[in-house]
């Protein structure tokens, strides 16, 4: 797209800004004059000037909003079929927050929200009786994701017989993890050296992370278990396989 299109297509959003926000407030103004003084007189008798029509106006403004809305569609199409799909993103919610309405718009903006998050799949075997294992995935601070997990496996929690103790807590890290189902898959995001805290996956989950880092995988179970089988785990949309 040329320059001058680029200018045009910022002005015409400003101008539309500009135009919503005289409409939200000019209603607020009259309210709020003072009940006890009356309007200024601009004529002789008594009587208030009457307000200009403006139908015409709001014809051309309600084109230009569609016309807006039609040329940010065709920009985002193109942005999408080069492969810019953030760009296009960004330019179809531009148009949306001026023309709320857009049933079209709305539409496409899904299209492209999926797309992105069904991108840069990375697909890892989880052994559900290891522990804390890296996805090969790396997910990025605030940027959606997606975690898929398919297949089953069977749950052997270890011992055949237990004494009043209980199970064995010699590693933390690698048992049960309290307020998450036992035997659910969950994840645990790593970076800088750091840890976050556990999260629950189960069977899908679609997330946002506070935090960039390696995205760790283990079923919820306790140490020295003895589960067999496996899951397949597709991580995709705003993350980097390593």
């Amino acid at each position: 797209m040329s320059n001058s299109r680029k200018i045009l297509t910022a002005a015409t959003l400003c101008l539309l800004a500009s135009i919503a926000a005289s409409w939200a407030v000019s209603v607020p103004l009259a309210q709020g004059q003072d009940k006890g003084k009356s309007p200024k007189k601009t004529t002789k008798g008594g009587k208030a000037k009457p307000a200009a029509n403006t139908k015409n106006l709001d014809i051309k403004a309600d084109q230009l909003q569609s016309s807006f809305t039609r040329d940010a569609e065709e920009l985002a199409n193109q942005y999408a079929e080069a492969g810019h799909l953030e760009k296009a993103k960004a330019i179809l919610e531009s148009a949306l927050a001026v023309n709320p309405q857009s049933a079209n718009v709305q539409k496409r903006l899904d299209q492209v929200k999926e797309t992105m998050m069904s991108s840069n799949d990375v697909v890892v075997d989880v052994n559900p009786s290891h522990g804390w294992e890296p996805s090969g995935a790396m997910v990025f601070e605030n940027r959606p994701l997606r975690i898929k997990a398919d297949g089953s496996y069977k749950f052997d929690a270890g011992p055949s017989s237990l004494t009043a103790a209980g199970f064995s807590q010699k590693d933390p890290s690698q048992d049960i993890v309290p307020g998450i189902q036992c035997g659910a898959l969950m994840g645990m995001i790593v970076g800088d050296g750091k840890s976050g805290r556990p999260f629950l996956i189960g069977e899908n989950l679609e997330i946002s992370p506070k935090e960039s880092g390696m995205l760790l995988l283990r079923v919820n179970g306790p140490a020295g278990n003895k589960n067999s089988g496996k899951l397949k785990v597709t991580v995709s949309g705003y993350v980097q396989g390593q």
